[in-house]
Order: C-alpha cells, then sequence, then structure tokens
C-alpha cells in the first residue's frame, strides 16, 4: 500500500506519525478508554520491527509526542500546514475525518493498492452532517471501537437528527428544554458529564506540542540497496519487482526465527 502510495501520489514530505508509548491524557481522563481491546497476536507483534525497518529505509520520517496519539500528532501538523501545501491523510479511520478542509484530504487504502480519497463535499455526503461535528455526533451515539461511552440509550439515527438540528452538543444542552420527547430530554440531563468527557476523548488535539522540521521530511522514493536487501531477505519476491528488482537474482535466505506469519 505505501509503495503504490507514494509512486502515485509523488509526495514532495512524508511524516509517519505514531502513537505515545506512555499513557495519554485520554487514558487519564478515562479508565476505560480502549480497554475493550486485545492484546496484539504474537505473530503480528513480532512482525513490528520489520514495519518500522521498511519505514526508515523507504526513508519516511516518523514522528509521535509524548502523552499523545498519533491521531493528535496529525491534528497538530496537519493545522500547522495547510494554509501552505495540500495535505493528504492515509487512513481508513474515520475520526480523521473531522480534520478534512479545503487543503486537507482523506485517502482512504485497501487491499487492491488504491485510495479513495474524500474531501469536504464527499464527508457531508457520507456523514449526512459537516465533518466538524463528527466528534459531537460520537459525543452522542458514543464508539465502541475507542470504548466511548457517549449518552446512554442514544442510537445513530437520534444523533444524527440532534446534530441536525442543533449542531453541536454545547447547543443541545442548551435547548435542552425544548428536546422532546420527554424520555429523550431526560437521558440527556442525565448523562451530560458522559456527553461533555465523550467529546473530549473524541475530539483531536491540534495543538500537541510536537516538534518538527518540515525540511527535515522531504521526501524522494529511491529504493535503496538496504531497502533491496530487507525484501530479500524477507523473500518478498512480487515487492522486489514493484522495485524493478530482477527477482531471478534473488537469494532465498532463511526466514529468522521467531519470524511469525510474516508471508
Amino acid at each position: 500500500m505505501l509503495i503504490s502510495l507514494v509512486k502515485e501520489t509523488k509526495p514532495d514530505c512524508v511524516l509517519a506519525a505514531l502513537d505515545s508509548q506512555k499513557p495519554t491524557f485520554r487514558s487519564e481522563e478515562f479508565s476505560n478508554y480502549k480497554a475493550q481491546r486485545k492484546e496484539m497476536d504474537e505473530e503480528l507483534k513480532v512482525q513490528i520491527p520489520y514495519v518500522f525497518q521498511a519505514i526508515n529505509l523507504l526513508g519516511i520520517q516518523t514522528i509521535n509526542c509524548e502523552g499523545y496519539e498519533a491521531d493528535d500528532v496529525i491534528g497538530t501538523l496537519v493545522t500547522n500546514l495547510k494554509d501552505e501545501a495540500e495535505v493528504y491523510i492515509v487512513s481508513n479511520d474515520k475520526d480523521m475525518w473531522q480534520l478534512i478542509d479545503k487543503n486537507v484530504f482523506v485517502l482512504i487504502p485497501n487491499t487492491k493498492g488504491t485510495f479513495e480519497k474524500i474531501d469536504e463535499a464527499e464527508a457531508l455526503k457520507r456523514l449526512e452532517f459537516d465533518k466538524k461535528r463528527l466528534v459531537d455526533f460520537k459525543a452522542l451515539r458514543g464508539d465502541t471501537s475507542d470504548n466511548i461511552p457517549g449518552v446512554y440509550g442514544i442510537g445513530e439515527v437520534t444523533a444524527k437528527k440532534l446534530i441536525s438540528k442543533y449542531s453541536s452538543i454545547e447547543d443541545i444542552y442548551k435547548h435542552i428544554n425544548e428536546i422532546e420527547p420527554e424520555s429523550l430530554q431526560k437521558k440527556l440531563i442525565e448523562n451530560v458529564e458522559t456527553a461533555y468527557m465523550s467529546l473530549k476523548l473524541a475530539t483531536i488535539v491540534t495543538d500537541a506540542p510536537v516538534r518538527f522540521n518540515l525540511s527535515d521530511c522531504n521526501f524522494n522514493f529511491s529504493p535503496t540497496k538496504e531497502l533491496t536487501e530487507m525484501f530479500q531477505k524477507l523473500n518478498f519476491k512480487s515487492l522486489l519487482k514493484r522495485l524493478n528488482v530482477d527477482t531471478k537474482q534473488v537469494n532465498n535466505l532463511p526466514v529468522p526465527e521467531n519470524q511469525g506469519s510474516l508471508f
């Protein structure tokens, strides 16, 4: 996917945003944040060092910020760069859609090596409300993937209706006495603290203390000898072809111990 991306888009700069290894402010705010997620499978875990090695050998800079998720790093970078460049966020996480702007797009990768482009118009079409209100929607509806609770008893349809009429969580609670039926009003009143906490959990930070220099992220896709040797070692013949390497010359080296099912 990554090789397809850089060949197709020919970016001037590339950054790979990483999660903080330390607990984030969201975990401190809500101890059950993402608590339902299972431990990474061992067969996947042993592949991670190869991912970082490949990213490094492709000449891609990585960036993280202690106490913040990769989403927050991306949000901060986008906010700092969108007035001077077109920015493409490559992710299949719909949370990223809240960052879409006139110069900011989301590319959704698929297993075929192609990418679907989401701009402001497409996001509005699919969400049925302004992408900036995605966080308010999640504050009402919740998000099982991140274990964000939302307002108990409010589903997708009701959340969309509320967002369409009142725009934001703040406006909903400003007009709480107008909301009908009474049972819905009661749910909102009883869960006001949870709603605002969920809003904070869902909102991507755009002012994290991220240190970066755009000139350090200049990218020129030119496969190095070290990258070729890595792909040879891992017997990635199809990828070697895409790097214009003669696979007949590839040595079938043994798979490293504890490799797991990398292939």
